[in-house]
């Protein structure tokens, strides 16, 4: 058996024991991860991070075409060999210089963005801009917001995008087949075409966005401490933009996070890190009308009860079925928040709950079998 107290975030995911208990919850795995998590509470933050990602690739897949789901699976993995080959690749590139290292990528095919990052001290942004520029051959279509409202922005694909005030936002005149391609300063809300094979793509000085699905909110001024990624439907993909890589690939050593409804990304520019939580406010997900969020429970399981919550919200809830077998919910809900419908499911059943990277995690004693 493996030395889980040495595993990583990646280890786990590519880890078919870790993903069978994720993705089946039998007893047998159950009782050995609870026990093992006992014994080692300093990884829960590390092994909810993994059956978070593991538990939405799974449902991702009724979406996810599969060129998607390998691609973000074969990011794990190369992420993992790039961690272990690290150190010795940076020893060398001290060694043998910018210039040689350049003039080796030139070799397999990779020269012309090498040539712009090396010749220009512009930001990460500017430089992706000008490789664009350089692969279309003509300038980009450049729109800046300077009204007091925000700007409707419709793009060759027929996306759209909300531009805030004093936010700017360029394109190509028309999208490559490859890809398409957006940069953006400032605060957007993107209302995206779906196309699988023809990805979108948000640049900011901090982070890239990777459209796994359709509407998000991007917000990146500047001179802010923090850049931020919201997700209202879909699923898309956030990692660091990186200053000395390829326009669209991941960071070295750096993990992507993958983003559903109600979640959220910041990247902190002076820690140069990025951390996952859920939104402050969280909204039911494909809901019309005030109807359908009401929620009516009648000596309902509370194990149901949370499981209409992880439906409706689409937010993954980790709690003890066992546990709660016997704790039951009479209770109506309406507009209540999702925190204010926690706040008094905890108190009927002596239970309390908390956030861990965009999970609601439930901690009680169990309820007395009722007579």
């Amino acid at each position: 058996m493996p030395d889980y107290t040495n595993y990583t975030f990646e280890d786990f995911v590519l880890d078919s024991r870790f993903r069978q208990w994720v993705l089946s919850d039998d007893p047998a795995g159950r009782d050995f991860w609870n026990n093992w998590l006992q014994a080692n509470p300093d990884k829960l933050d590390l092994v909810l991070a993994a059956r978070q990602f593991v538990s939405q690739m799974q449902q991702a897949q009724e979406e996810l075409s599969d060129d998607e789901l390998t691609s973000e699976v074969n990011r794990i993995r190369i992420n993992r060999q790039q961690a272990q080959d690290w150190e010795g690749r940076v020893a060398y590139q001290r060694k043998v210089g910018w210039l040689r290292v350049a003039a080796a990528v030139v070799l397999v095919g990779l020269g012309s963005w090498f040539f712009f990052y090396q010749q220009s001290n512009d930001t990460p942004l500017k430089v992706y801009q000008q490789l664009a520029e350089q692969q279309t051959g003509s300038p980009l279509t450049e729109i800046k917001n300077e009204t007091k409202a925000n700007q409707l922005v419709r793009l060759p694909d027929g996306s759209q995008v909300t531009l805030h005030q004093g936010s700017q936002i360029s394109f190509p005149r028309a999208f490559s087949t490859r890809q398409r391609e957006v940069f953006l300063i400032g605060e957007a809300f993107f209302d995206v075409v779906r196309r699988p094979k023809q990805p979108f793509l948000v640049y900011t000085n901090q982070l890239t966005t990777k459209v796994l699905g359709t509407s998000f909110t991007v917000r990146a001024y500047a001179n802010d401490k923090e850049a931020k990624v919201i997700v209202r439907t879909g699923k898309v993909s956030v990692f660091n933009t990186p200053a000395n890589g390829k326009p669209g690939e991941l960071a070295n050593k750096e993990p992507a996070f993958i983003l559903t409804p109600n979640q959220q990304v910041t990247f902190d520019s002076q820690e140069k890190q990025m951390k996952r939580s859920l939104v402050a406010a969280p909204e039911p997900i494909a809901t019309t009308t005030a109807q359908a969020q009401l929620m009516v429970f009648e000596h309902t399981p509370v194990v149901t009860v949370f499981k209409k919550l992880e439906a409706t919200y689409g937010i993954l809830m980790n709690y003890d079925a066992d546990l709660l077998a016997d704790c039951e919910l009479t209770a109506e809900f309406g507009s209540e928040s999702l925190f204010e419908k926690l706040d008094l499911i905890c108190r009927a059943t002596e239970s309390r709950y908390e956030v861990i990277d965009a999970q609601i995690v439930i901690y009680s004693k169990g309820c007395r079998p009722t007579k």
